[in-house]
């Protein structure tokens, strides 16, 4: 191979070697900016606008109070918190009358006869996933939810203490009438190292890796 043909085969290789550097730099970028599969912030358009604030706000901030375990029953039995079953939303909307709801306006009744249509058909709601962990990680709810209740030793009921432990990492949601995929805690592995460890808790990669 003459010069000019070793010269041609090194550019090449050399512009290989670059786009391959390139597509890297911009997948690592956009993963650890944006919530996979790259919601980079935004909140994912849900079936139902479902308010946080209007449900498991405080009385005095005009919401319901509902603790988090009512409507996400899973979260202290097994790894997915799970979402309610249209009929879970009806099983307080049929008790529920309207007028009695304060600051309803248009579009919040809108919104509530989307459920109320779905549970006449039969439909189930298809809520969007906000918050996704890497499909190599492995996270059980019910664990940490388990420990953290265990270590709080004040007179709190139980249910308080259940959602003090969801907001350590998902943040005062009572408080979001929309759920972002911008996280309380980045939940970057560095920050579940830290409270392993903070905690004593193992530190072994099969812990938390499949």
């Amino acid at each position: 191979m003459g010069l000019s043909g070793k010269m041609l085969a090194l550019g090449v290789v050399s512009a290989g070697v670059t786009l391959i550097v390139g597509f890297v730099i911009v997948v690592v970028l956009i993963s650890w900016f944006s919530n996979p599969p790259f919601g980079l912030g935004n909140a994912p358009a849900q079936p139902v606008a479902f308010p946080h604030t209007v449900h498991a706000g405080t009385v005095e901030t005009g919401g319901a109070g509902i603790q988090c375990e009512f409507c996400h029953r899973n979260v202290t039995k097994g790894t997915a918190a799970t979402v309610p079953a249209v009929e879970q939303c009806m099983f307080c909307h049929e008790q529920i009358a309207d007028e009695n709801l304060v600051g309803l306006t248009n579009v919040n009744l809108a919104e509530m006869a989307k459920v109320s249509q779905s549970f006449a058909d039969g439909d189930p709601i298809n809520w969007e996933r906000v918050h996704r962990m890497p499909d190599h990680v492995r996270f059980v709810h019910e664990a940490h939810i388990r420990f953290f209740t265990q270590q709080d030793t004040s007179d709190l009921p139980s249910e308080q203490k259940v959602q003090a432990v969801c907001s350590t990492c998902h943040g005062d949601v009572a408080a979001m009438t929309e759920v972002k995929p911008k996280r309380f805690q980045s939940l970057k592995m560095g920050t579940c190292l830290d409270c392993h460890r903070q905690n004593n808790v193992p530190t072994d990669c099969t812990v938390c890796h499949k």
